[in-house]
């Protein structure tokens, strides 16, 4: 019985790790989601911390996976885990009875469930926590250097959502992933459908110019929330607009605003004369960083740089004269393989020391 005790603990330590290590490296992601459920429970009024509420309940949901795996604190933490399986349990039924058009997020963007996938997955874990937890005062002696391995795990995971808030996901996994390639609205056959890469954009005028997006080397820089873009920030963002035509790149700016707004904002006749109008939902899923940019060969999404990152001349050089595939390929590995690393490391720390 010891040993399947153990077992159940390590499941839903497993489980729960993951899926609050997949919304710690989207921060972004995780806000949009709290948002998504802060409507549906018809408490806007919190809209305002939707972002602080998403990475504090991922956070908490990382270390109570971490507390289950290294086993620390067992019956704290076995009260914890049940009251937020249940939390979340009442939820996805309320989810799956009302049926709203929002996915659960349970995973961030790397697994999309169904309401009832979500529940049963939830119904599963409340039996494996059962089987973990009952009774609570015959809960077994945690070795002494486990209280060392998890503060080390603890300290690595507050450590990437740190990097996490300051750069772009290490693995993308939305719609608009590099490799994805761009859509026009009108080649859809449900426009509702959230999982297809497509931007619907106008200019100035109001007249749609979609078709810009799927032809020529375009440096995409997606503005979600101009009002929040410093002056210093808009500085990097107009040298990044004026040095991009000389090297082949043809800059746009997608601003979730009015032209009135931007026009207040920005005095730049560069930056004005390359805005493009979109959907800030739209807008934050091709690039997580307010003010990021991407870089698109012919509709194929191929790069991706955070505003703090913005690719300067060299880099510019550098993306023009490297083959798209090889791009891709290099890219994606290299940040898949510092993910893996990531996640071995910890698992490590928290399984074998």
């Amino acid at each position: 019985m010891r040993v399947i005790r153990r077992i159940s603990a390590v499941l839903i330590g497993f489980v729960f790790f993951l899926s609050g290590i997949l919304k710690l490296m989207d921060p972004v992601g995780a806000k949009l989601v709290v948002e998504e459920y802060l409507k549906f429970l018809h408490l806007g009024f919190l809209l305002g911390i939707s972002g602080l509420i998403g990475s504090g309940m991922a956070l908490l949901e990382t270390l109570l996976g971490a507390a289950l795996i290294t086993g620390v604190w067992r019956k704290v933490t076995a009260v914890v885990t049940g009251v937020l399986l249940g939390f979340f349990t009442l939820l996805t039924l309320l989810l799956y009875l009302k049926n709203p058009p929002m996915d659960c997020g349970c995973f961030g963007e790397a697994i999309h469930l169904t309401h009832l996938q979500s529940l049963l997955k939830n119904l599963v874990l409340l039996g494996l926590w059962a089987l973990a937890c009952f009774p609570l005062k015959k809960q077994e002696q945690t070795r002494r250097v486990k209280y060392v391995s998890f503060p080390i795990a603890a300290v690595s995971v507050c450590l990437f959502l740190l990097f996490s808030s300051l750069s772009i996901p290490l693995v993308d996994f939305t719609p608009f992933k590099p490799g994805a390639e761009l859509m026009l609205p009108e080649d859809i056959d449900d426009p509702t459908d959230d999982r297809t890469p497509t931007l619907s954009l106008s200019d100035a005028a109001g007249n749609y110019v979609d078709e810009m997006l799927i032809n020529g080397n375009l440096m995409v820089i997606s503005v979600y929330e101009p009002e929040k873009i410093s002056p210093a920030r808009w500085e990097k963002i107009g040298t990044l607009v004026r040095e991009c035509p000389p090297l082949g790149y043809t800059p746009m700016i997608l601003a979730a605003a009015t032209p009135a707004m931007m026009e207040s904002l920005v005095s730049s006749p560069e930056i004005l004369a390359s805005t493009y109008f979109a959907d800030r939902k739209k807008l934050l899923t091709l690039n997580r960083s307010n003010g990021g940019a991407t870089y698109i060969d012919d509709g194929l999404i191929v790069k991706k740089w955070s505003v703090r990152r913005l690719p300067d001349h060299e880099k510019l050089m550098e993306v023009s004269g490297t083959d798209v595939t090889e791009s891709l390929l290099s890219e994606n590995n290299s940040d898949r393989i510092k993910l893996q690393a990531f996640l071995l490391y910890v698992f490590a720390v928290m399984l074998l020391l």
